[in-house]
């Protein structure tokens, strides 16, 4: 890309570049930045993958407490049974 870019600030320098020397520079910066995007696609593949296991997590976790707040609910219930039966 350094390349390149020095080319075509000669080829500016001496003027009007060429048809040629325009698309060596825009083909040159094209194959520069196709890798960036490719990592930053990536990047987000990943990042994307990791949101899904921490959202399967969390809706796990939510899952997991709305059980234990029923068991207690449950146990509440006995123990004030037994309570009112106790002072009977």
């Amino acid at each position: 890309m350094l390349r390149a870019q020095r080319a075509f600030e000669a080829a500016l320098g001496a003027g009007e570049p060429t048809p040629a020397e325009q698309q060596a520079y825009l083909a040159a910066a094209r194959a520069y930045f196709t890798g960036f995007a490719h990592d930053a696609q990536a990047q987000l593949s990943g990042v994307d993958r990791e949101l899904a296991a921490l959202y399967q997590r969390q809706y796990n976790l939510v899952a997991e407490r709305g059980v234990a707040e029923k068991r207690i609910e449950a146990v509440q219930g006995v123990l004030a049974s037994l309570a009112e039966l106790a002072t009977s």
